[in-house]
């Protein structure tokens, strides 16, 4: 990606999908890679099922505002997230969806978008959908360089229990892996 000074990214989908802790995680790599960071979120009136959606503000300079209203980065984990906040999304921005989810994928005329199974790579590989959020985290740092893998990798086993580290390696290997692959492409 381009280096500019800001970026909104806005990571969504419905309850139960990770997208908030996606969101949690990757504020946290980048505050280890030495950006300003603001994480935000916000969830329908369910637990599970309702939206969800949370969103990162970081820059090398001071942050000056408090609220992403138009994403660089939109990850679009279900075909009503993808629907209702593509028009946010910068003119130029990077769109990525789950098309395990997001059957309706938009036709831009500008910016980057991709469309990868998470979901069903991390019922594939992994043996449950949990591991899409950490998969499409994988998949988002390998497309944008935004932090080193190292730094992802140290915040995602900050935040999953000891047990689960394996397998969350794997998934971001995979997304890593989707991501060399479409760049190739």
């Amino acid at each position: 990606m381009a280096d500019k000074k800001k970026y909104a990214l806005r990571f969504s989908g419905f309850g139960g999908q990770g997208v908030v802790l996606a969101s949690i995680i990757f504020a946290e790599a980048l505050a280890a890679e030495g950006y300003n960071v603001l994480q935000t979120q916000s969830f329908g009136i369910e637990a599970r099922g309702g939206a969800s959606r949370g969103e990162v503000l970081c820059g090398r300079e001071k942050l000056n505002y408090l609220k992403v209203v138009n994403p660089d980065i939109l990850v679009a984990m279900t075909q009503l997230a993808c629907d209702t906040y593509l028009k946010d999304l910068t003119p130029d921005g990077l769109l990525i969806c789950d098309s395990f989810y997001v059957e309706k994928v938009p036709a831009r005329t500008s910016g980057k978008t991709y469309a990868v199974p998470f979901t069903t790579l991390a019922q594939q590989e992994l043996g449950k959908a949990l591991f899409a959020n950490i998969i499409f985290l994988g998949f988002l740092n390998g497309v944008t360089g935004l932090v080193a893998p190292e730094k992802l990798e140290e915040a995602v086993l900050n935040r999953v229990a000891p047990r689960f580290h394996d397998q969350n390696r794997r998934a971001l290997q995979i997304g890593y892996e989707e991501a060399e692959n479409a760049l190739a492409n």
